[in-house]
């Protein structure tokens, strides 16, 4: 009797050992049914998108949320605002690049890259078609936040430096635009 004890508790053992490494060993694989499109990668069950994109399962181009037409108000060196609009499409030379359009400096079109880091997004504007682009005596950035997919604005700093007899005359110009997606 007592032998058949011990085979019974012997066997009752291995079965608990045997289920217990087939149990732990079926842990399921937390980006099994999760597919991320455009070059995204899964790590615990959340896709990483490559730049240029977002979304759950990196589907959206970044720069869609800026993508609109926005009416809102310049103004410049602290003077009286001026009724003021911003268009904004893709550019279609990069996957993240847009032109900008506003009605205060048109014709001229800003090209820029929308910059995102997951808590903030900007479009970083890369060149300036003025002829005074290049010399050391001209600066022109131009800084574009959006806030809540909706309001937009647009800081322009211009510093520009003539030499003259007596020293060098800075002209500086400020400007705001602050608009809302229609």
């Amino acid at each position: 009797m007592k032998f058949w004890k011990i085979t019974l508790l012997t066997s009752l053992v291995f079965a608990a050992v045997i289920t217990a490494t087939v149990y732990s060993s079926c842990v399921k694989d937390a980006c099994d049914n999760v597919t991320c499109y455009n070059g995204g990668s899964c790590g615990n069950g959340i896709c990483k998108c490559p730049t240029g994109y977002e979304g759950p399962q990196c589907q959206t181009l970044s720069i869609t949320r800026y993508l609109g037409t926005y009416g809102g108000f310049t103004s410049c060196n602290n003077t009286q605002q001026v009724i003021d609009s911003a268009f904004i499409t893709a550019d279609g030379e990069a996957k993240n690049t847009v032109a900008v359009q506003m009605n205060s400096i048109s014709p001229k079109i800003l090209h820029g890259y929308v910059n995102s880091n997951q808590s903030t997004y900007s479009i970083i504007v890369t060149n300036n078609d003025s002829s005074l682009l290049g010399s050391i005596f001209y600066e022109k950035i131009y800084t574009i936040t959006l806030q809540s997919d909706n309001k937009l604005t647009i800081y322009s700093y211009e510093d520009n430096i003539f030499p003259t007899a007596s020293g060098p005359d800075t002209i500086t110009n400020k400007c705001t635009f602050v608009g809302f997606k229609d």
